[in-house]
């Protein structure tokens, strides 16, 4: 095997299993994107297993170099704030900004551009527990 690839692949895992510690921790429902718009959420009496699978993920992945253990922090950060509901409501002013009908301004679209590209890192993953940001459960 390629220690390289290997290397790679447990930082991401790593990446991704800081990420969805951080997704579950908050008051909002979790889902997985299904085909299409489908989303299969978690059930609240799944959310602690699914936190100790991820925890046993993130000790198993994650470096026990500070340097790389503090990138692999970062760029999980990066990855929630990517998902954040200002990014997300950002990427949709973007979107009708540069709908044909909108007849927008140049400049109003190269604002919105470059403060997506400064705040919301362009992160594509699949397979992981997102925030259903609209949804907030308020469990006390």
């Amino acid at each position: 095997p390629d220690v390289a690839a290997n290397s790679t692949r447990d930082d991401l895992r790593c990446v991704d299993a800081l990420f969805q510690l951080q997704v579950l921790a908050g008051d909002w429902k979790v889902y997985k994107a299904g085909p299409g718009d489908e989303r299969h959420y978690l059930a609240d009496r799944d959310r602690p297993a699914e936190i100790e699978h991820l925890t046993r993920e993130r000790d198993a992945s994650c470096s026990e170099d500070p340097e790389t253990l503090a990138s692999q922090k970062r760029r999980a950060g990066d990855l929630f704030q990517s998902m954040s509901p200002d990014c997300l409501e950002a990427r949709e002013k973007l979107r009708n900004l540069q709908r044909p009908t909108a007849k927008s301004a140049p400049s109003d679209i190269e604002k919105q551009q470059a403060w997506i590209a400064k705040r919301c890192p362009d992160v594509q993953r699949e397979g992981l527990w997102l925030a259903d940001w609209r949804y907030v459960q308020h469990v006390h």
